[in-house]
């Protein structure tokens, strides 16, 4: 085993972007784990103290990754991981060095992100506290050796709050790959299915009440177009207008098969009060499938999405914007070629870039 890494929440996508060599370790599972992707892998198992006490003696061991500091739940969880690993290595015969790392995608603002809900009505007590913790987390990220980030915006949320701590941890930024998908391969060329797709439960920071405006406003039913929602949980489907339907706990095959053969993928998030859209996988699916892609600025990638042939940028939360958008991409086609060049990183790009700067830093 070359790398272990423990996430909190087991995505399908997770999964089938594992390097090889890598032992995964979630902490709990969420609706859109396919359950097929895990069955006879023993590469994925669920986190319990013991077996991460044995992966931590592999002496062929080199990269430990832990949630986000931003996350702060587990990122607690995590400094215990890690100080187990500090305590833990030095004791074993013929070791090698093994790097800290982690991916970072949080770019909703920090003092906001450490806040306490509640100490909102306590606003003098909640600064101090929030300065506090701050000061807790970034003393805490000398613990990493090296970190990723997801986006440049993620990139200087951190370095805006904690730049000296930053400044004793290899770093870079390594924006995802948008390229063809690694499971599905490249984009085929037969004409696409009229459909809008919506992946992910239908909640309020997704903007799927917006979503749903835009739609009857777009007349997207009258053009002959279909929006089809694919919820994970499918937890009570609310009114839909015409032309709208739900794909309740779909499988991942299920997933690709939609994306492989639907137009346009709306991913129309907006910022809440503690909640800001990080990357957006949708996103990131619907260009890997050679989907176009209605979104807003709210995402981390928006700066680095401005000029994409296949992307649309709408306004957070304007239904009318987001209108105007569903039109364009229903009434034109692509004016560039359905996937972009192989530029960005996949996940063994990250992982391989951790092991050489961990290496380095050894």
């Amino acid at each position: 085993m070359q790398s272990l890494r423990i996430v909190p929440n087991l995505r399908s996508s997770v999964v089938e972007e594992m390097p090889p060599g890598q032992l995964l370790l979630f902490t709990s599972q969420i609706g859109d784990s396919d359950a097929a992707l895990l069955e006879g892998n023993p590469s994925v198992r669920p986190f319990t103290w013991g077996t991460l006490l044995r992966a931590l003696r592999d002496p062929d061991l080199e990269l430990v990754e832990v949630a986000e500091p931003l996350w702060l739940a587990e990122w607690v969880r995590a400094v215990r991981y890690v100080v187990l690993l500090k305590l833990l290595r030095p004791t074993l015969p013929r070791r090698r060095p093994v790097a800290v790392a982690t991916y970072a995608i949080e770019n909703l603002d920090v003092g906001v992100r450490l806040s306490l809900r509640a100490l909102d009505s306590r606003p003098l007590l909640s600064a101090l506290v929030r300065r506090l913790v701050t000061a807790a987390v970034g003393m805490s990220l000398r613990l990493l050796d090296v970190v990723v980030f997801g986006t440049s915006g993620a990139c200087e949320n951190y370095r805006r709050a904690f730049d000296r701590p930053m400044r004793h941890t290899r770093w870079a930024v390594l924006p995802p790959r948008l390229d063809a998908c690694t499971v599905c391969g490249p984009v085929g060329t037969a004409p696409r299915d009229r459909t809008v797709l919506f992946l992910g439960a239908p909640s309020e920071r997704k903007g799927f009440d917006v979503l749903l405006s835009a739609w009857q406003t777009a007349r997207g039913a009258d053009r002959g177009w279909r929006l089809v929602v694919a919820d994970p949980d499918g937890d009570g489907a609310p009114d839909l207008p015409p032309g709208v339907s739900v794909r309740t706990g779909p499988s991942r095959r299920t997933i690709h098969e939609l994306l492989r053969t639907g137009a346009v993928v709306a991913m129309p998030s907006v910022r809440l009060r503690r909640w800001r859209e990080q990357i957006g996988l949708p996103l990131v699916e619907g260009l890997a499938h050679g989907c176009r892609v209605v979104t807003t600025t709210e995402t981390g990638l928006a700066d680095d999405l401005r000029d994409h042939p296949l992307v649309t940028l709408t306004t957070p939360g304007d239904a009318h914007s987001l209108a105007e958008g569903l039109r364009h991409v229903m009434t034109t086609e692509p004016s560039g070629p359905l996937t972009a060049p192989a530029e960005g990183y996949t996940k063994r790009d990250v992982v391989r870039w951790w092991l050489t700067a961990g290496a380095i830093r050894g």
